[in-house]
Formats: structure tokens, C-alpha cells, sequence
């Protein structure tokens, strides 16, 4: 029996097999990426492409889909990779450790049928949307996650029309100031996330400025890597949608 046979039932034959044939770019496999990307394994998605420097450590372990005592210490693209393996063996793969810096975020743009941006920090994670709509890519981006329980307060929305979020409020004023005006959906959340604490040990951020630690829990970052993925997979299917409906 395949992995994927309860998927037909839903995609249909052909929207299976456009999945099959399709390549998905996932920049970041942190709580939200990490979600999505293995989301995209279940989903039957054929080639996965993925971005992600970092390495898996014992604070991930609430919240990362992979993230297990076994896995501490692996960078997160290896550990991803031995997961959606055991998945589906025949998936294929292609990986990047590498750190997006502002400058060249947008030069990191993979060839894929569509995209996820997953990244967290602000400066490459412009600069990517901004390179992806130059070449007028098909994505979809996540906002903030962190400090938040509450999975049903998520939404989709076009990024001009986002509220309560301040990773959203940065982006839309780093594009207003770049001159970008242009449309494209996000996953983010209404809820007030709580403040973050000051760190047990010293923790800055190479400027000598103290950074502070946010909270997490499973239940958001996870339900807004699943939104990602379903947008991406209802995306590369929809014609076969199109023809249920």
C-alpha cells in the first residue's frame, strides 16, 4: 500500500501526480518550515528543496516536527532529510546549509514551482520576498509564531492587509521603503503574543545589546507550517479543483 493512497482520494490521479512532478523551495526548518516541509513529504510532493544553517538543539525539541534527543546536534536539512526518507524513500531532495544574509537572500532564490518562506529574521527574509517577486515566483510566507498558543487564531491574509503582528508591521514597512507595493499572501496570527524574558546566561546579538529569549509552544508554529504546505500543495492542484468543483 502506498503512503500516498489516501491522498488521491482527495487530489485526485492527476492532482497526485502534478504533486509527484513538483518541486517545492522551503527557506528555513525551524518550527513553521520544519512543519511544512515534512508536510509537503506526506503530501507526496516528488522534490523538496530546502534552506536551513542551523543545527538541531535541545530547546527545539518543544516545538520542531524532527526534533528529537537523536537528532541534537545534526544540522536541521540532514535531519529533515532522514525523516522525509523514511517517509518516502524515492522523494528527492536537495539541500542547502547555508545562512541567508540580507544581501544576498534574494540572490538564493531556487528554481521550484513554488515557495515557502519560512525564514525568521527580518533582514533575509525581505530580501527574499523581494527576490522571489522580481522573478515573479508563486510563495507564500509566514509571519510570527512565536510567543502565541492559540493555533485558531491564524489566518491568511495579503500581507497589506495583516494587523496585530509586528514581524508582519516590519516586513510591510521594509518593502514600503524598498519601493515594493506588490501583493502576496502570508500566514499570520491575531494573537498578542506574550513578552519576551531576559536570558539565564548572557545572550547578545554581536552588538553587546542583551537579546531577549521568546517563548514557544508546539501548537502554533505547527499549524502554521500545515497552512503553508495546504496553500502550496491547493496551489500546484488547482486545476484538478478546479475541475471537481
Amino acid at each position: 500500500m502506498s503512503f500516498s493512497e489516501r491522498n488521491e482520494i482527495i487530489f485526485g490521479k492527476t492532482g497526485a501526480e502534478k504533486l509527484k512532478n513538483s518541486t517545492v523551495a522551503v527557506y528555513g526548518l525551524g518550527g513553521v518550515g520544519a512543519a511544512a516541509a515534512m508536510s509537503l513529504v506526506r503530501s507526496g510532493v516528488g522534490k523538496i528543496i530546502a534552506t536551513d544553517f542551523d543545527t538541531v538543539n535541545g530547546s527545539n525539541l518543544n516545538r520542531l516536527i524532527f526534533g528529537f534527543n537523536s537528532t541534537v546536534g545534526m544540522k536541521k536539512t540532514d535531519a529533515f532529510a532522514a525523516a522525509a526518507k523514511e517517509i518516502n524513500p524515492d522523494i528527492k531532495l536537495e539541500l542547502y546549509s547555508d545562512f541567508m544574509h540580507g544581501s544576498d537572500a534574494g540572490m538564493m532564490v531556487r528554481e521550484a514551482d513554488f515557495h515557502i518562506d519560512a525564514i525568521d529574521s527580518l533582514n533575509p527574509k525581505v530580501n527574499l520576498i523581494i527576490g522571489l517577486l522580481e522573478k515573479g515566483e508563486k510563495f507564500i510566507s509566514s509571519m510570527g509564531t512565536g510567543g502565541r498558543i492559540c493555533p485558531e487564531k491564524l489566518e491568511f491574509a495579503d500581507i497589506w492587509k495583516t494587523d496585530v503582528c509586528s514581524l508582519a508591521k516590519f516586513v510591510r514597512k521594509r518593502l514600503r521603503n524598498r519601493g515594493c507595493k506588490k501583493h502576496f499572501p502570508v500566514v499570520f496570527s491575531r494573537e498578542i503574543p506574550c513578552d519576551p524574558v531576559e536570558p539565564e546566561e548572557e545572550n547578545t546579538d554581536g552588538t553587546g545589546r542583551i537579546r531577549k529569549t521568546q517563548g514557544s509552544t508546539v501548537f502554533v508554529p505547527q499549524a502554521a507550517g500545515l497552512m503553508l504546505a495546504s496553500y502550496a500543495v491547493r496551489t500546484l492542484i488547482q486545476p484538478e479543483n478546479e475541475k471537481k468543483s
